[in-house]
C-alpha cells in the first residue's frame, strides 16, 4: 500500500514495474460527437474525423525501442522521461517492460558461464516477454475500432425519429449501390492496414538491474542477442512493428561522478525512510500495548520548520541494480565528496561489465540495424538508418534529456484586473494585489532561486527566466534583478543575514512553505548566502535588464562561443515566450463564465463534458496549448538551471502534469492558485517532487479561472 501523502514536500514517483501511459479514451474529442451522427441532409456522414495536435499520436505504426548501455547511466530515467513525452505530447500508447522483472530468479554472474539451467531459465523469461510484448502490439481496443469507423458503412439500428429514419431510407439506398463494391472499399478488421489507424504503440524495453541481467536475451548485451531481438520482432509481419536500439554512453568522468553521487543520495534517503517508517510503527505498536495497559504515552512534537518528506523503503526511483544502501551509509547525504572506497568498488563492478559487454559496432555489420548512441547526454548523437517520423523526434528528444538535476519553478502571473471582475482571457494589467505579488516575488527569487543547495550549504547558481508575451506575467517578473555575474561569483557559499526589512517580504509576511495548498506551519526566510547582494549593494556586480552588453559582450546567447560570454552570466535574463500565453478564448475573450453561459449556451454545455478537447469559438483549445508547448519542453528538458516559470492557469496545469507524470486528462481539473511559487525537482535517480510557497498577499481565489 502507498504511503499517504504528506504536507510539505510530495512525491510523485513512478511504479518500478511494468507501465502503460495509455492513450486518450477517444480517437476525437466529445465536443464532436455531434456531428458524425446521420441526418437527413448528410445520412453518410464522417464517422471519424482526423486526429487533432495532441491525439495524432504516431500516424498509427508500431515501434519497439531498446534502451542498452553501461550501468548507472540513466538508462531508467531516459526511457521513463521518453515514455512520458511520447504519451503526453503525442497521444501514443506506450508500455515499459523491464527485463529485470522477467528473470524471475537468481541472476548468472558476470564473468561465468551460464549452464544449462540458467540458459532454460533465460530462455523462458525471454518468451515471457516476448509474449507479452505481442500482446500489446497486437491488442486492438475500443479506441482503435472507433478509429476505423471510416472503413465501415454505418447503420442506425432502432430508429424513432422522422429524421432517423429518412436517413436510414438514404443509406439503404446508398448501400444498394455500393453492394457490388463493398468488398473492395472495406477493409478486414484483421487487415494490417486496420491497425494503423489508432495512435500507434511504442514499446520500450530497458532493464533496472544491468549486472543481474547481463545475459538476458532482450538485455541485447552483444551482437547476438541485438540480432536475436530484432529478427524476432521483424519475423512476425502480423506486428508489423519497428525495433529501434538507444545506446546510452557516457566517458566523461565528471558526469560518472555526478551518476554516482545522485544515486548515493537516492539510497540514502530510501534508507532513511525506512528507518523512520519501522522506528515509527515500533513507536505505534509501543504505544498501543502501553495503552492496552492504560499508560499514556504522550505525542511526538513535529520539528518545527522541516517539512517532512514521502518516501517509501522500496525502490521507487528510475532503477537500481545495486543496493547502495548500506554503503552509502558512509556517505554525507548532502555532501560533494563521495567515499573513495566507493569510487572504486563501483569501477571495479563496472569495468567488469565493460569487460564482457559489446556496444553496438560501427564496422559495417549492424549498419542493417536502427540505432541511436547517446554520448554524454547528447553531446555527440550518432543516429544510424533513422528514417520516418517517430525515430527523428526520439531522436530530437534524446538530444536534449538528461539526469542531472532538474528544478522548475511554476507560478501565475499575480492577481489581474480581469481576476478581480471574473472575466477570461484579455491582456489586463495587474491589480493592487498582483503588483504586491511582483515585488514579493522580486525579493523572494534571489535567496530562494539564485541559490541552490550544494555541498550541504546554499551556494550562488545560474538561474533562467521564461514568461508569456501577455502583459500581466511580464508586470509580475518586473521586480525580479537580473544581476551579472562572473565564473568566479558561481559555487562560493556564505551564510547571510535575513532579508532587509524594506524588502517587499516585510511586514510579517515572510513566505510560507505548504502543500497544495495548504500551510505546513513554516514561517520566517531562512539563511541563504548574501554575498551576491553585498556586491550589488557596493556596486561590484552591475543590473542588466534584456541582454543589455556588458564590456562589449552580447549576453542574451544561451551557450557556447568561447571567450568572455563563457565566464560571464545574466541572472534571470528574461525570455518572452508566445507560446506560454494563456488559451485563446476566441469570441469569449473578455467575458465572465455567467455571460459565456448566456450568449454561447451549447458551447458552454459541451465545454463542460469535454474541457481538454472542446475548443472556444474561433480560439484554442488545451489540445491546441500542447502543440505550442512541445519545442519549449525540448528547451526545459535540455536546462542545468534552475528554471522560473511565469504564466497562466490553462498552461501551466499541462506543463505541471507532464513534469510530474500525471495524465493529460488530469490538467483542467487542476487547480493552480494565484500568488503561489510550485518547485519541481527531479533527476534520474530521484523521481518528481514538488514543494508549494505561498507569499501572499491574501486575495480570491474565485477568479474566474476555476473553469478554464
Amino acid at each position: 500500500r502507498r504511503e499517504p501523502q504528506r504536507q510539505g514536500r510530495r512525491s510523485m514517483e513512478p511504479r518500478p514495474r511494468v507501465e502503460s501511459s495509455g492513450a486518450l479514451n477517444d480517437v476525437y474529442v466529445k465536443s464532436q460527437e455531434h456531428l458524425l451522427r446521420p441526418t437527413s441532409e448528410n445520412p453518410l456522414p464522417t464517422s471519424v474525423p482526423p486526429p487533432s495536435a495532441g491525439m495524432a499520436g504516431l500516424i498509427g505504426v508500431r515501434h519497439v525501442l531498446i534502451v542498452i548501455g553501461l550501468p548507472e547511466r540513466g538508462k531508467c530515467f531516459i526511457a521513463q522521461r521518453l515514455s512520458k513525452y511520447l504519451y503526453f505530447f503525442h497521444g501514443a500508447e506506450v508500455k515499459l517492460f523491464d527485463v529485470a522483472e522477467y528473470m524471475g530468479c537468481q541472476p548468472v554472474d558476470i564473468g561465468h558461464a551460464a549452464q544449462p539451467q540458467d540458459e532454460c531459465r533465460i530462455e523462458a523469461s525471454a518468451n515471457t516477454l516476448t509474449r507479452d510484448l505481442k500482446l500489446f502490439l497486437n491488442s486492438s481496443g475500443e479506441a482503435a475500432r472507433r478509429a476505423g469507423g471510416n472503413m465501415t458503412v454505418p447503420v442506425p439500428r432502432n430508429c424513432q425519429t422522422a429524421q432517423a429514419r429518412a436517413a436510414e431510407r438514404a443509406m439503404a439506398a446508398a448501400r444498394e449501390e455500393i453492394q457490388n463494391t463493398e468488398q473492395h472499399l472495406l477493409v478486414d478488421e484483421a487487415d494490417r492496414r486496420r491497425k494503423n489507424v489508432d495512435s500507434g504503440k511504442v514499446a520500450i524495453i530497458f532493464t533496472s538491474d544491468g549486472m543481474g541481467s547481463f545475459y538476458e536475451k532482450w538485455a541485447c548485451t552483444s551482437k547476438e542477442r541485438r540480432r536475436w531481438a530484432a529478427e524476432t520482432i521483424q519475423s512476425d509481419k502480423r506486428l508489423g512493428a519497428k525495433v529501434i536500439f538507444i545506446e546510452v554512453i557516457v566517458n566523461s568522468a565528471k558526469l560518472m561522478e555526478q551518476n554516482l553521487l545522485s544515486k548515493i543520495r537516492h539510497e540514502r534517503r530510501l534508507s532513511r525512510g525506512a528507518e523512520a517508517r519501522d522506528s515509527r510503527d515500533s513507536r505505534q505498536s509501543r504505544e498501543g500495548e502501553e495503552n492496552a495497559r492504560g499508560i499514556a504515552v504522550p505525542s511526538s512534537p513535529a520539528t518545527p520548520g522541516r517539512p517532512t518528506r514521502a518516501s517509501s523503503s522500496r525502490n521507487h526511483g528510475y532503477g537500481s541494480g545495486y543496493d547502495w544502501s548500506a554503503a552509502a551509509a558512509e556517505a554525507l547525504e548532502e555532501s560533494d565528496d563521495i567515499p573513495p572506497r566507493l569510487v572504486r568498488e563501483f569501477h571495479a563492478r563496472v569495468n567488469r561489465f565493460a569487460r564482457v559487454y559489446v556496444s553496438l559496432q560501427e564496422d559495417g555489420s549492424e549498419d542493417d540495424l536502427s540505432y541511436i548512441k547517446l554520448i554524454n547526454y547528447g553531446d555527440k548523437v550518432v543516429t544510424n538508418n533513422m528514417h520516418g517520423y517517430l525515430r527523428m523526434r526520439i531522436a530530437q528528444f534524446l538530444t536534449v534529456v538528461h539526469p542531472t538535476p532538474h528544478v522548475i519553478y511554476l507560478t501565475r502571473h499575480g492577481q489581474s484586473t480581469y481576476n478581480q471582475l471574473g472575466k477570461i482571457g484579455g491582456n489586463s494589467p495587474l491589480s493592487p494585489a498582483g503588483e504586491e505579488y511582483a515585488r514579493r516575488l522580486g525579493a523572494w527569487v534571489m535567496p530562494y532561486v539564485c541559490y541552490q543547495q550544494a555541498a550541504g550549504l546554499d551556494s550562488l547558481t545560474k538561474t533562467r527566466l521564461w514568461t508569456s508575451s501577455l502583459q500581466r506575467t511580464i508586470l509580475t517578473a518586473q521586480h525580479i534583478p537580473h544581476p551579472i555575474i562572473s565564473e568566479e561569483d558561481l559555487g562560493t557559499p556564505s551564510v547571510p543575514p535575513e532579508p532587509d526589512a524594506d524588502d517587499a517580504l516585510a511586514n510579517g509576511d515572510s513566505p510560507t512553505r505548504c502543500s497544495a495548498g495548504r500551510s505546513s506551519g513554516l514561517r520566517g526566510t531562512p539563511p541563504r548566502a548574501n554575498g551576491l547582494r553585498e556586491r550589488l549593494r557596493s556596486g561590484g556586480l552591475s543590473g542588466v535588464v534584456g541582454g543589455v552588453a556588458l564590456g562589449g559582450i552580447d549576453l542574451d546567447s544561451d551557450r557556447g562561443g568561447g571567450g568572455d560570454r563563457d565566464r560571464v552570466w545574466q541572472q534571470m535574463a528574461p525570455r518572452v515566450y508566445r507560446n506560454l500565453d494563456e488559451i485563446f478564448a476566441g469570441e469569449c475573450e473578455g467575458m465572465t463564465y455567467e455571460e459565456i453561459q448566456h450568449s454561447f449556451p451549447s458551447e458552454a454545455k459541451m465545454r463542460a463534458t469535454d474541457k481538454i478537447g472542446f475548443r472556444y469559438p474561433r480560439g484554442e483549445s488545451y489540445l491546441d496549448i500542447l502543440a505550442r508547448l512541445d519545442p519549449l519542453v525540448h528547451e526545459l528538458e535540455s536546462y542545468h538551471e534552475p528554471l522560473v516559470i511565469v504564466s497562466h492557469q490553462a498552461v501551466l496545469r499541462l506543463l505541471y502534469c507532464y513534469l510530474t507524470g500525471r495524465t493529460r486528462a488530469q490538467a483542467p481539473k487542476l487547480s493552480m492558485p494565484l500568488h503561489t511559487v510550485i518547485r519541481i525537482t527531479y533527476d534520474g535517480w530521484t523521481p518528481p517532487t514538488e514543494e508549494r510557497f505561498y507569499l501572499g498577499p491574501e486575495c480570491s481565489q474565485t477568479d474566474g479561472q476555476t473553469h478554464l
